[in-house]
This record gives structure tokens, C-alpha cells and sequence, in this order.
């Protein structure tokens, strides 16, 4: 009898706890959809769910055999996938390079690819030394690595999430962020956005008629005309009625589309809520940018070309995390923290 309470109480306790977390996360949800906060809430649901099943499964031993071969298949799966991980980012990485532009941001997949591989070489000939530097070293360096490695989870789980709800989001004005065009014309990454844009836009219409359509861009030191102004003879072409479209031709930056977008609605009598669109891997953090700025505006993704993706997204990571300062100064802490504690116990003995 004592055992059977004993189980219940368990299993009260996991359900308790993933209600509540399940709670926070939802409320989270419901106050702002664009926080990076909903990540971490979601992955402490997942663990807890986890936990749950685990003590559901501990009830039976059928049970917690099939447990036991889900997660051998889960395990040789991830670890498969962890072993595969370097050498799919450096094939990444040259064809990035190959295709694209030689820039830093565009070599992020090659870079990390290189430096997953060299990490396990470098922890090896340092703790071959076996003194306090090396083995403090080489305990900092895993620590860096575990914390980066949760900060990027906590990020992807982030945008999955946020890209699912920000797909029902409202709008009566539809935001494309300019990405710069070829010999004045349109290119193939920007016309994704333009055809997002008018979806999402057809998507939202009802009684008030179709949303506004506001193509956003300056014109660039190369460019004959502005952005914005190429986006909205594009979209014209493409059938979209003049009167639907207010051009922005001004804005430089992300920040500046932004900014002078709503400025211009505003002046137009064109209330939020807004919706952005640019292209998926830039989404999540658009959407952080209006939230700094105060606009009320989701935002959505059109589709990347595959290979251009993982570096794409890996630079969006970089650019989140400097400005997500409290969470970089914890990381640093961290890594001082388990370093400090190594020197103490391999110094003390």
C-alpha cells in the first residue's frame, strides 16, 4: 500500500510540474509570441514531460522495456546525427563559399564545422599535460561548449515555435524588408518575399479588404533605383492593384524598414497590428526587433535555398546573442566558475 502511495505522489508531483510549466509557457505565449523566453519555457515542458513518462513508465516492466529501446534508437539516432554534424556544415561551408559572396557571415557554417572537429583534439592534447592550466583550460572550453550548444537549442526550438504561431498572425499592413536587388531588377531571394508578402496578404483579407502592402528598401550605393521602388513595380506586374501598395524608399537597415514603415501607415490612417516579411532564417529576429522597438508586428518567412540556410541561420544566432547580454554574461560565468572550481581541486591535491 505504501508503495502504491508512493507512486501516486510521483506521478502527482511530474503532473503538477508540467502543468505548471505548460501554464507559464501558454501565458508566455499569450503576452508575446516573439520572446526568446519561449523557448526555454518550452524546452523545461519537454523535460518534464519526460520526466513524467518516466515515472509512468517505471510502473511496469513492459513498459520500461519498450522505454528502454526507444531511447537506444533515440540515442544512436542523435548520436549519429551529433557524429554527422561537422562534416555536413564543412560541405556546407564550401559550397557556401563557392556560390556566394567570401564574407565572414557566409563562412559561418565552414567555420563551425572546423572548430566542432578540432575541439575533441584540442581537449585531448591538453589534458595529456594533466596540470591545473591545461585541465582548467580544457574544462573551461566544454564548459563554453555546453553553454553555446543550449543557447543555439533554446534559439531553434524558439524560431520552430515562433514561426507556427506567427503564421495565424493578424495584419491590416504587410511589411516587405528589402534585400537588395541585381542590376536594378528583382532577384530570386527578394521575389520569395514579394510572393510571401502577397499570400500572407490575401490570407488575412476580409471586410476591410485586402491588407496593405508596404515594400521597404532604400537605394543602395549600386543600385539604380530604391528598393522599394523596384519591389513595388515587381508587384504591380504581378497583379497587385496600386492603390494596395504604399512604397517606403528610404530605409538602410532592418531597423530603419521598420521604423519608417510604420511611420508611413501611420500617416496613411493604417493601425497595427502588422505583419513583416523577409526570409525565414531572419524572421525570429525581426520579430525581436519590433518587439524593441514597441511595434506591434509579427513576422514571417519566405522559403531559403537549402545550402544558403545553415550559415544564414548560424548568423542570426551571433546577431541575437549580442544583444541577449544577460544570457551571454550567465555563459561567461559559467565558464570562470567550473574553470575557477578545476584549478582549486587539481591545485589542492
Amino acid at each position: 500500500m505504501s508503495g502504491t502511495l508512493q507512486v501516486l505522489g510521483q506521478v502527482l508531483g511530474a503532473v503538477i510540474s508540467v502543468a505548471v510549466v505548460a501554464g507559464l509557457l501558454v501565458w508566455s505565449l499569450r503576452r508575446d509570441p516573439r520572446s526568446l523566453r519561449n523557448g526555454f519555457l518550452l524546452l523545461l515542458t519537454v523535460h518534464y514531460v519526460l520526466g513524467l513518462l518516466a515515472v509512468l513508465v517505471a510502473t511496469s516492466s513492459a513498459l520500461e522495456w519498450a522505454a528502454d529501446v526507444v531511447g537506444l534508437v533515440v540515442l544512436a539516432v542523435v548520436g549519429l546525427g551529433l557524429m554527422l554534424l561537422p562534416f555536413l556544415l564543412l560541405v556546407d561551408g564550401v559550397l557556401m563559399v563557392r556560390r556566394e559572396r567570401r564574407t565572414l557571415g557566409n563562412a559561418l557554417s565552414l567555420l563551425v564545422g572546423l572548430a566542432l572537429l578540432a575541439l575533441p583534439v584540442v581537449l585531448v592534447l591538453l589534458l595529456r599535460h594533466e596540470n591545473p592550466v591545461t585541465g582548467s583550460v580544457a574544462v573551461g572550453l566544454l564548459t563554453a561548449q555546453a553553454c553555446m550548444s543550449l543557447l543555439f537549442l533554446v534559439f531553434a526550438v524558439h524560431t520552430a515555435l515562433y514561426a507556427r504561431v506567427a503564421r495565424r498572425a493578424p495584419a491590416r499592413a504587410v511589411i516587405v524588408l528589402g534585400s537588395g536587388l541585381v542590376r536594378g531588377a528583382v532577384p530570386p531571394l527578394l521575389a520569395g518575399r514579394l510572393r510571401r508578402a502577397v499570400a500572407a496578404a490575401r490570407d488575412r483579407s476580409g471586410r476591410d479588404g485586402v491588407p496593405v502592402l508596404v515594400p521597404s528598401g532604400g537605394r543602395g550605393a549600386d543600385e539604380p533605383v530604391a528598393e522599394g521602388v523596384a519591389m513595388a513595380a515587381w508587384l504591380g506586374e504581378h497583379g497587385v492593384r496600386a492603390e494596395d501598395v504604399l512604397v517606403e524608399d528610404r530605409a538602410r537597415t532592418t531597423r530603419e524598414n521598420l521604423l519608417l514603415s510604420v511611420a508611413l501607415l501611420e500617416r496613411h490612417g493604417v493601425r497595427p497590428p502588422y505583419l513583416v516579411v523577409t526570409n525565414d532564417y531572419h524572421a525570429p529576429r525581426a520579430a525581436m526587433l519590433a518587439r524593441r522597438l514597441g511595434i506591434d508586428a509579427q513576422a514571417v518567412g519566405a522559403p531559403t535555398a537549402l545550402y544558403y540556410w545553415p550559415s544564414a541561420y548560424l548568423r542570426e544566432f551571433v546577431a541575437v546573442m549580442r544583444e541577449q547580454r544577460a544570457l551571454l554574461a550567465v555563459s561567461g560565468l559559467a565558464v570562470v566558475t567550473m574553470a575557477t572550481l578545476t584549478w582549486l581541486s587539481l591545485t589542492a591535491r
